[in-house]
């Protein structure tokens, strides 16, 4: 290498695809998905519940919004989640419920940091009878 700087390329990203047959179902796949990233497969019970309610431009846009949210829950507020369920959803804007417990060491496993939702490659599309979605997130 000469003197300076050199760019070098590493890729810190990891995706999520999920299918279900309908757009909130798919919604509610990519919620376990972003779960099994941050925490893997600890046990967890719902002693904590939110309500959320999002509205964005388009529907790639509020599923991104949609993980970014319960990324910032489960940060701000040092919670697991157990299960997010989509209560009502429109074109651009979604009502759900997020459930889950504060962290435990002794019980919780962290398995990945991640930084954000990212809208690299992001989609969320119905093909052929099904819904089809993807993002990719930043560690």
């Amino acid at each position: 290498m000469n003197k300076g700087y050199r760019l070098l390329e590493h890729t810190a990203d990891m995706g999520i695809e999920a299918r279900a047959e309908s757009c909130p179902k798919v919604l509610e796949e990519m919620a376990r998905g972003l779960t099994m990233i941050l925490f893997g497969d600890s046990p967890v019970s719902a002693s904590v519940v939110t309500e959320i309610h999002l509205r964005e431009e388009d529907s790639v846009e509020l599923m991104v919004a949609w993980l970014n949210e319960i990324l910032y829950w489960c940060e701000q507020n040092n919670l697991v989640p157990v299960e997010t369920r989509i209560d009502a959803l429109e074109e651009s804007e979604l009502w759900a419920t997020l459930s889950g417990e504060p962290f435990d060491q002794k019980r919780h496993h962290v398995e990945r940091q991640v930084k954000a939702i990212t809208y690299y490659q992001a989609c969320l599309e119905e093909t052929s009878g099904a819904w089809h979605a993807k993002v990719y997130v930043d560690l």
